[in-house]
């Protein structure tokens, strides 16, 4: 796969985030504390996609991408992290109530990126 720039992916993901960060924490916290998942994973597409649950209705909620909610069990029983690559992923995960973890799909790309609730925006 090439490298992209991810810079503009990366600038409307905060924006978004930025709208809809207490939310996704909300979510995660709700997973975690529930028992699913220690691993709540976002999925955001350009497009509708079946791959996790809808959180926002894009009527009511102007945002640059679809989100869907997930964990990481959902892409490990897709064949979508494995082997090697699971271990990878619990490393770099974190803590999930600092940032989301999300599944970005794009035509060109589809890749995990971990994007902090709260942007420091320089003054």
């Amino acid at each position: 796969m090439e490298d992209h720039d991810l810079s503009p992916i990366l600038e409307s993901l905060q924006n978004d985030i930025a709208e809809i960060g207490p939310t996704l924490q909300h979510i995660v916290a709700t997973v975690i504390n529930e028992g699913i998942s220690e691993y709540p994973v976002f999925i955001a597409a350009q497009e509708i996609i079946d791959l996790g649950k809808p959180i926002f209705d894009r009527e009511e909620v102007q945002l640059n991408w679809f989100f869907n909610a997930s964990i990481l069990e959902d892409f490990q029983r897709k064949g979508i992290v494995r082997g090697e690559r699971l271990l990878s992923f619990k490393r770099t995960y974190g803590d999930p109530l600092e940032r989301a973890c999300i599944f970005v799909i794009t035509p060109e790309i589809q890749q995990f990126v971990f994007v902090p609730y709260e942007i420091k925006r320089e003054a």
